[in-house]
Parts: structure tokens; C-alpha cells; sequence
């Protein structure tokens, strides 16, 4: 029997920039001057959201070769079939930033949209890329984010993805940011540690808890940046 909860291929739904700020404990005027990058940003809202405050961002993926209306239909279609999966779990699930399963939705739904409205107009703002290969020259920016890609995805993504995204990501920015490190069932990703040891002697890595909690034990983020010297965004 086919599984009607079953995504085929990169999952595209969108978050907001207001979980945004918390996943990764941003401030909005510690990023004025910043150049930001939004990495496996899916139908997120943050570059448009934050550019539109005066921000400079710019949001990688690798669906955005796509036209703006198929991106939006994928994006609706995802989303329709992740809250039919949560409702079935939602007692798995902290209702503190939303209220509701369908408070989640309707907040997702809004994402998407300012982030399709933006796709069209600015374009040039959205880069297609694998995050193993992303086009810009190194420390392009003062942060990289990702959202809900890596450590939640290491049962499809394997180790070498994982490393490999992760010292491109610090390649082209001087620090990076990763949120969540649990996965299914809230365990927190073996490959947490694993990235912590590997990493130790050309960057420094911590984990720093955030507040924001939907998955129970997932308020904890990986901060990665450059020994040789340390660019702050506390």
C-alpha cells in the first residue's frame, strides 16, 4: 500500500523569519551590517522578511531553478501532507511557539507565500545550489544558517553530505549555524558528535541552547566558526 504521507525527493515547505530569529538566537540589529546566507532555504521567509528590513540576504537551494507558481504548488502539497502526518503525533510536539497543529499550518502558509511573492520579484536573491557545491567565493558572508536539513536527515543524508555541506558552509561564511540536532523521535543525530570531533582542529564548535522548542529535546543549535579568528553574532 502506498504511503500517502510519503515525500519523494527534497521536502519544500517554508518557516518564518520569526522562527528564524529564535532557532538560531538572532537579533535584528546584530544583523544590519551582516551579509547573511540562508542554506537549504526551502519556501522560507527570512530573505524576504529581512531583506525587505534592510538586510542583506541571500537564500540557496537546490529547487530554485524552478518557476516561482510550481514552487508555490510544491510547497502547498507538502504542507498538506506534513500536518496529515503530525496529526496523527502531535502529542510528540511542544505547542509553545504555535498554538496548534493548525496554527502551525496557517503560519507555514503565510511563510510560503511571502517567500513566492519574493521569488518572483527578486529573483537574483535565490541561488541555486547543492550545499557540497555552493557558488561564492570564500567568506562571502559573515553567517550561514540551515534549517532543518542536516542531523534531522542523517537517515537519507549519510555522513560525507553532512561533513562536506558543513566545510563548504564555513568555507564561504565566517560562521556557521545549524538548527535542529534531533531527529526522529527526538533523539539527538550521531553525526552531532561526529562533526564536533572531525572538525576540532580547523574550527571551533559549540552547542548552544535557543529558545525555541518543537520537537521535544530540539532546542539546541551547533555554532561552528573559524579558529583563527572568531566573528561574533551574539
Amino acid at each position: 500500500m502506498k504511503n500517502k504521507f510519503k515525500i519523494n525527493g527534497p521536502i519544500f515547505i517554508g518557516r518564518s523569519h520569526a522562527e528564524y530569529m529564535k532557532m538560531f538566537n538572532l537579533k535584528k540589529n546584530d544583523l544590519d551590517k551582516k551579509i547573511l546566507l540562508d542554506c537549504a532555504a526551502g519556501a522560507s521567509s527570512f530573505t524576504a522578511h529581512m531583506n525587505g528590513e534592510g538586510c542583506n540576504v541571500t537564500a540557496v537551494d537546490i529547487l530554485y531553478d524552478q518557476e516561482a507558481d510550481i514552487l508555490q504548488k510544491k510547497c502547498q502539497k507538502h504542507l498538506k501532507i506534513l500536518v496529515n502526518a503530525l496529526s496523527d503525533v502531535d502529542n510528540h510536539f511542544i505547542w509553545d511557539f504555535f498554538r496548534n497543529l493548525k496554527d502551525l499550518q496557517d503560519q507555514r502558509m503565510i511563510a510560503c507565500r511571502e517567500f513566492g511573492k519574493d521569488y518572483k520579484i527578486n529573483r537574483k536573491n535565490y541561488v541555486k545550489a547543492d550545499l557540497t557545491h555552493i557558488p561564492f567565493n570564500d567568506h562571502s558572508f559573515n553567517l550561514a544558517l540551515c534549517s532543518h536539513l542536516l542531523f534531522i536527515y542523517d537517515h537519507r543524508l549519510d555522513y560525507e553530505f553532512h561533513l562536506k555541506s558543513i566545510e563548504e558552509m564555513l568555507r564561504v561564511s565566517n560562521e556557521v549555524r545549524i538548527y535542529p540536532l534531533v531527529k526522529h523521535k527526538n533523539e539527538k543525530s550521531s553525526f552531532v558528535s561526529q562533526i564536533m570531533a572531525d572538525l576540532k582542529e580547523t574550527a571551533d564548535v559549540e552547542i548552544v541552547k535557543v529558545d525555541y522548542e518543537f520537537r521535544e529535546g530540539g532546542n539546541e543549535m551547533m555554532r561552528i566558526f573559524h579558529k583563527e579568528q572568531q566573528f561574533p553574532l551574539k
